[in-house]
């Protein structure tokens, strides 16, 4: 069926044979509505789920140049190879993310592990939501997470672990540690850091790049002003530490080893940067200058520290002991 009316064209199909009395009746139908300035409904199209590999294809990109890239992509190509490349992200159900939990677990990740795996899947089906290629996505439950034990390295095995790196002449290796321990810099933040970045006149770094994405500038110690101003005058690519992660935990692994803490699962590069926030808690820094130090995002994340400092503590309990001492008297 074929109607114009002026201008305006309607195509139409009745399928059949001896049909034309129907045929007639949706002619005339369709003439109806284009002389009366109405026409029928028009069906919503259809969404078209992306697959998973399309939307981690597309969150590569809103991830590039942040500071948590390289972990949002890992914790997103896990899901993709764990629901499959070409599964659209409309098939993936609460019982599905219920597999996906179960199987994380299985294989001894942490709770706080577990939550930011679950959070690259809901981030890559968010995005999709907000394009229209996907209608809703399932409910995603949290773990608890719990504070856990603070793993620092004492002074003492400081100086055994750059001691041993010393002796292999892993000098780079050497001089990273100390300048992470004396910093609080993640991994990703220190490779980043460039001459351009320090200023040697005021005595502190500027960190442009980080997980949190809000800058932040970190006062230098004398020994990392040494080791930052050595490494400046042989830089060829402006950046100080031009490595990664893996450079880094591949010789840290063999000197966990070699210290005799290979069954410490606690003892990890991270910890370099516990190390820091401890050290100034510690030594009685103010919360608030710590979690500024460290570029903590909420004080929240400070506060797991404040135990190591019982300072206010232990002069409470001197006031105890005082009262103790009176009631004694009378």
């Amino acid at each position: 069926i074929d109607v114009t009316y002026k201008g305006q064209r309607r195509t139409a199909t009745v399928k059949g044979l001896d049909r034309r009395d129907e045929a007639e009746k949706v002619r005339v139908s369709i003439l109806a509505e284009l002389m009366n300035g109405t026409s029928a409904p028009k069906a919503k199209p259809q969404v078209t789920s992306w697959t998973m590999q399309e939307a981690f294809t597309h969150v590569q990109t809103v991830w590039a140049g942040t500071g948590g890239e390289e972990c949002q992509v890992r914790n997103a190509q896990f899901a993709v190879d764990f629901f499959g490349a070409s599964t659209p992200l409309a098939d993936i159900t609460c019982e599905w993310m219920d597999s996906y939990l179960a199987r994380l677990k299985q294989i001894g990740n942490s709770n706080s592990t577990i939550n930011k795996k679950i959070s690259a899947v809901s981030f890559m089906m968010t995005q999709a939501i907000q394009r229209g290629r996907l209608k809703a996505k399932p409910h995603m439950g949290r773990l608890k997470e719990g504070v856990g034990r603070i793993r620092f390295l004492t002074q003492d095995e400081e100086m055994n672990a750059t001691g041993v790196l010393s002796q292999w002449g892993k000098d780079d290796h050497a001089e990273a540690l100390t300048v992470l321990i004396d910093t609080g810099l993640r991994l990703g933040e220190l490779w980043k850091l460039e001459v351009r970045d320090i200023d040697f006149l005021v005595g502190v770094l500027h960190v442009w790049v980080n997980k949190t994405e809000h800058p932040r500038s970190v006062p230098m110690t004398q020994r990392v002003r040494t080791i930052l101003e050595r490494r400046r005058e042989y830089t060829k690519t402006g950046k100080l530490f031009p490595f990664d992660n893996f450079w880094f935990e591949h010789v840290w692994n063999r000197m966990k080893v070699h210290l005799g803490l290979e069954y410490d699962e606690q003892f990890v590069p991270y910890a370099l940067r516990h190390t820091c926030a401890s050290r100034l808690v510690q030594r009685g820094v103010h919360l608030q200058v710590v979690k500024e130090w460290m570029g903590h995002k909420a004080i929240q994340t400070t506060l797991r520290y404040a135990h190591l400092c019982p300072k206010n503590l232990l002069d409470a309990a001197k006031v105890l002991e005082n009262c103790a001492g009176a009631g004694d008297s009378l």
